[in-house]
């Protein structure tokens, strides 16, 4: 029971100010998504008009569960249905007054929570650095909140606030968050839909003929965004980079070499990628045949210096 010990001493949150809440829970749906998008044959999950909604959500962490099952034996389900029951019981007791049954976003919002610390529980040690609940863990032990969120602007709009300088694209491409502290009311605010955002750019691409003829830079893609009056308060330079267009080269959907990024269409233009990934792998790799040189003289065992072939051998 040394998670329980661990979550006892949370304290949920009086204070909304400064919390990281919503980019923990954009990384979650977008890990959970991209999990199952590669340990599937799913071709929703590939299908270039794809729009997040809860019912997808909850198709892919069903994947997740299937892919990745876990045969707990009768004492370990025990010791989590305990562990579970007192944790409902511990989070209520945190919440006090502002605990109210009759509240269903609140109850929503209770289970959510819980259902991830258990996952987080049960996958962190299977999974590894792909556990997609490690960002969920991090809201309820770091942000001290309990947390959900939603794809239907009217299940929270009495609690979601209206942005008036999000642009047009953006409100439709919105997922509402809310957090739940020790406090009467809710902290909340909007994420994007980073699928339809990146299948916005995979076609943006397309009808301007950006294939491997007539690639863009990196800046120039922070541009075509900032043009579509998405503000780098909505999405920064670093979100674009790091949630759309890097998502975008691992499923080989787009390619780049020296000139920039580019839609992959036909086999010329992945062949264009693959030279200028195979060009970098053997920069690299040369590079680190000299460092192994150069630690020919040092004490160092030798071994270490030769890590980079024994990829050879796998």
């Amino acid at each position: 029971m040394n998670n329980f010990n661990t979550y006892q001493d949370i304290i949920l949150t009086d204070n909304y100010q400064k919390l990281s809440y919503k980019n923990h829970i954009n990384d979650h749906i977008t890990s959970v998504l991209d999990f199952a998008a590669e340990s599937s044959d799913s071709t929703v999950l590939k299908d270039n008009d794809l729009k997040f909604s809860k019912n997808l959500y909850w198709e892919c962490i069903d994947a997740i569960y299937q892919n990745n099952p876990i045969n707990l034996n009768d004492s370990k389900k025990e010791e989590n249905r305990i562990l579970k029951q007192k944790l409902y019981k511990d989070i209520i007791d945190k919440l006090g007054v502002f605990f109210d049954y009759k509240d269903e976003i609140l109850i929503e919002t209770i289970d959510f929570t819980i259902s991830n610390y258990m996952d987080n529980l049960n996958y962190h040690e299977i999974l590894g650095t792909n556990n997609p609940w490690l960002f969920t863990n991090n809201i309820l032990v770091n942000n001290n909140l309990l947390y959900s969120f939603t794809d239907n602007k009217d299940e929270y709009k009495h609690l979601l606030k209206k942005n008036k300088k999000e642009s047009e694209i953006s409100k439709n491409l919105t997922i509402g968050v809310i957090g739940k502290g020790h406090r009467k009311d809710y902290v909340q605010s909007y994420i994007k839909d980073i699928y339809a955002l990146r299948n916005l750019f995979v076609n943006l691409l397309d009808e301007n003929n950006h294939d491997r003829k007539s690639p863009l830079k990196i800046n120039e893609i922070y541009q075509k965004f900032r043009d579509l009056n998405i503000s780098e308060n909505e999405l920064t330079n670093n979100n674009i980079k790091s949630w759309i267009v890097q998502p975008l080269k691992k499923f080989t959907k787009i390619g780049s070499n020296k000139d920039g990024f580019f839609i992959i269409r036909n086999e010329e233009d992945l062949y264009e990628s693959y030279k200028s990934h195979y060009n970098n792998f053997m920069g690299f790799y040369k590079t680190l045949e000299r460092h192994k040189r150069f630690a020919n003289t040092s004490e160092f065992n030798q071994n270490d210096f030769d890590k980079h072939n024994d990829i050879f051998l796998k």
